[in-house]
């Protein structure tokens, strides 16, 4: 009977406890209750929705300035860089290509901002210390390309 009493005991402080924690829990839920006046909001601050250009370029000046330069000739020679983690000289290469994107995106039309962005962000991703997929830069490139023919570009 001992072992009977013992369990009883046991079960009956362990409702306490539970009632008592619930009761906790209550005082505590009400803290956090509406009292019915107005809490000020603060003003969302603004967030850049996109990259910011002054489209300058259209679709075909775009094209022209990625494609008939140096930096399709470097990402052509370096996109594979962005498969393993960046050393030091990397990292300057591939920075250099990230720039050189963006600069081309500030002056660049909407269609190719699209394009260009899908271009650079493995790269940016490598400058993260993420591993990033080299195929990615190529269908990014080959589809821009493909773009930029069907608006007329020749080169």
């Amino acid at each position: 009977m001992s072992t009977s009493k013992n369990w009883a005991t046991a079960a009956v402080v362990a409702c306490a406890l539970l009632l008592s924690g619930c009761a906790a829990l209550e005082d505590m839920a009400s803290d956090f209750t509406p009292s019915g006046e107005e809490v000020p909001q603060a003003a969302p601050s603004p967030v850049a929705e996109g990259p910011i250009s002054t489209g300058e370029y259209d679709l075909v000046e775009s094209c022209n300035a990625f494609f008939t330069g140096q930096l399709v000739s470097n990402i052509e020679a370096s996109y594979k860089v962005v498969a393993s983690p960046l050393d030091e000289e990397r990292t300057g290469t591939v920075t250099t290509i990230s720039k050189s994107l963006g600069l081309i995106i500030g002056k660049a039309d909407e269609v190719s901002i699209a394009h260009l962005e899908a271009v650079r962000a493995p790269f940016d991703q490598a400058l993260d210390g993420s591993i990033a997929r080299p195929k990615a830069i190529v269908g990014a490139i080959d589809s821009y390309k493909a773009t930029c023919k069907e608006a007329g570009f020749k080169g």
